[in-house]
């Protein structure tokens, strides 16, 4: 028995460390990210992608949403949201399930539930500077540009290389202030 316990606390804290480690690599890539260094930015933020994309230590997860990923490519959206809602629903933790649906939700214009998506991806992954570049858009969608704005901004305070976000911003500051875009 004292055996067995042994065990499942060396199981408890390599999970740990591996989620660490993790964290420790997504804050190292955000500081490399806002360095001005254009020619690695892009490669920054695809590791950074690559990291939220993997479930930290369930591989069927990161299975999961692969599929639903599919899905979305071959636009079968319904069943994209129902293979998105598996992986919410076995890890509700990890941010990325809940941003993958949250994408889908607004390419079917259901605006406030994606809203509501991005919200709890925040709430799990506060850089996630694709979730607010994606809430800014539903912010326009919604009628809220001054909401928009200021998610947009937010995305670029983490990834200053968003260059379509940046045009965005440049956009909605002139919108708000009545000049002609």
């Amino acid at each position: 028995m004292k055996k067995i316990l042994i065990i499942f606390i060396l199981f408890l804290s390599t999970t740990t460390l591996s989620a660490n480690d993790r964290n420790l690599e997504l804050d190292k890539l955000f500081l490399e990210l806002k360095k001005n260094i254009p020619s690695l930015s892009s490669r920054i933020a695809q590791q950074i992608w690559t990291l939220w994309s993997t479930h930290p230590t369930d591989q069927k997860l990161t299975s999961i949403l692969d599929e639903g990923s599919r899905l979305v490519q071959d636009r079968q959206l319904n069943r994209a949201i129902d293979v998105f809602t598996e992986a919410i629903e076995l890890d509700p933790k990890w941010a990325e399930a809940w941003n993958k649906r949250a994408t889908v939700l607004f390419f079917l214009g259901e605006f406030e539930r994606a809203k509501l998506d991005i919200a709890k991806t925040l709430e799990l992954e506060n850089n996630h500077f694709g979730a607010l570049a994606g809430l800014g858009m539903v912010e326009i969608h919604l009628g809220n540009p001054k909401a928009a704005l200021r998610a947009y901004r937010r995305a670029t305070l983490i990834n200053p290389h968003l260059q379509d976000v940046k045009q965005a911003i440049l956009r909605l500051e002139k919108e708000l202030k009545g000049l002609p875009t």
